[in-house]
């Protein structure tokens, strides 16, 4: 994927490489294998899609995402009472 400017986006400022797994509805399974699968990746810097699996928590994806924290005083503005938040943004992305 080329670079872009996009806060949240997997190649924001760097040119990315995607890589897409079909899963077939195994999501033990599949929870089992992303630990090992994200620590081979680490080292290139992988950011996970925001649509798909992940066991990396807030702090890890905070240092993925460089605009993480301006995405996070984004939503506090426009949505103080965090009526559009859910369990997958307080563990990602402390909100």
């Amino acid at each position: 994927m080329a670079a872009d400017s996009q806060w949240l986006s997997p190649s924001q400022s760097r040119d990315a490489l995607c890589i897409a797994f079909t899963w077939r509805k195994h999501v033990d399974e599949v929870a089992a294998l992303l630990p090992d699968i994200e620590a081979v990746l680490a080292p290139f810097g992988q950011r996970p899609h925001w649509g798909k699996m992940s066991s990396l928590d807030g702090a890890a994806i905070e240092g993925l995402y460089p605009r993480l924290g301006e995405f996070r005083d984004l939503v506090q503005r426009h949505d103080p009472v965090g009526k559009f938040r859910g369990p997958f943004l307080e563990r990602i992305a402390g909100l």
